[in-house]
C-alpha cells in the first residue's frame, strides 16, 4: 500500500461519475432524438403528436438496440460508420413504422429518412464531431 499514489482512493469514483455522466447523456440525447423525429413525422403528417410519438420512440428503441453494434464501428469507420449507422436506422425504423402504420410503403419510407436525416444532421454528427 505504500507506493500506491493518493488518487488511487477517488479513482472508483470517478469512474462512476463518468459511467453516470454518460448513462444520462444517452438518454438525454436518445430523448431529444426522439422529440426531432416526433417532430419530422408530425411534419410529414404521418400522425398526430401522440401517435407520432409513439412511433418515434419505438422505432428509436428498436433501432438503437441494432445498432449499438455499431457503436464500435464507428471509432474504426469514423463517417463511413455514422454513415452505415443511418442507413440501418433508416431500414430499422421504415420496418417499424411499417407494422405501426401498414399499407403506407411510401410515406413510411419517408418519414424513416427525413426522421433520421433530421436528427443525425442535428444531434448524431454534432455529437460525433465533439467527442473527437
Amino acid at each position: 500500500m505504500a507506493g500506491l499514489p493518493a488518487f488511487d482512493v477517488a479513482e472508483p469514483g470517478l469512474v462512476v461519475g463518468l459511467l453516470a455522466f454518460g448513462v444520462a447523456f444517452v438518454i438525454i440525447l436518445f430523448l431529444l432524438i426522439a422529440l426531432v423525429e416526433t417532430v419530422a413525422l408530425q411534419l410529414l403528417r404521418w400522425g398526430d403528436f401522440k401517435r407520432s410519438l409513439k412511433a418515434s420512440v419505438l422505432m428509436n428503441l428498436a433501432s438503437t438496440v441494432v445498432g449499438l453494434f455499431f457503436l464500435w464501428l464507428v471509432p474504426a469507420l469514423g463517417f463511413l460508420g455514422i454513415l452505415s449507422a443511418w442507413a440501418l436506422s433508416v431500414l430499422i425504423e421504415w420496418l417499424v413504422l411499417m407494422r405501426l402504420q401498414p399499407g403506407e410503403k411510401r410515406l413510411n419510407l419517408m418519414a424513416a429518412l427525413i426522421a433520421n436525416l433530421a436528427s443525425y444532421v442535428l444531434l448524431i454528427v454534432p455529437s460525433y464531431l465533439l467527442s473527437k
